[in-house]
Formats: structure tokens, sequence, C-alpha cells
């Protein structure tokens, strides 16, 4: 973990990221205009982690605190 201030479970991120309605909503868009483009739809958790624009503490392994990280300094770990 080092470099990192904190640590996350994908499966912990992803229940916290969908946790929104207009977030799920956005996943229904974006998967039907790629399968309509592309006809292929391909997503996976480290997409989402990278384009989110911050990790609430709450949601992490040390969730004792109030803090926010900015994606690069929490550890994304697959479950």
């Amino acid at each position: 973990m080092k470099g990192y201030k904190n640590k996350v479970t994908a499966s912990s991120f992803l229940k916290w990221y969908f946790s929104d309605s207009d977030d799920v909503k956005s996943l229904g868009n974006r998967a039907l205009e790629s399968l309509l483009d592309d006809g292929v739809f391909n997503v996976d958790a480290r997409t989402f982690f990278d384009e989110s624009n911050y990790i609430p503490q709450h949601i992490c392994e040390d969730a004792d605190g109030n803090n926010e990280y900015d994606p690069t300094e929490v550890l994304l770990i697959q479950d």
C-alpha cells in the first residue's frame, strides 16, 4: 500500500458509486450508446474508479474520518 493514503474494495466502491439513481441512469445511457455505435459495451470497476472525482473515506478500509481522496491516492482492491 506504499504511496496510498487508503484502500477500498471494488464492491464497496461500486455500491457507493451507484447509490445515486442518476449515476445508474448514466450507466444505462452509456451502455446503450456504445451498443448502438459499436455493438459492444465493456466496462469494469477500474473504469468508474478512475473517472470518479473523489473517493470518500467512509467507504475505505480506514473509514474513520471525513476525508475525501483523489482516486490516485486510494488503492482499489478487486474482490
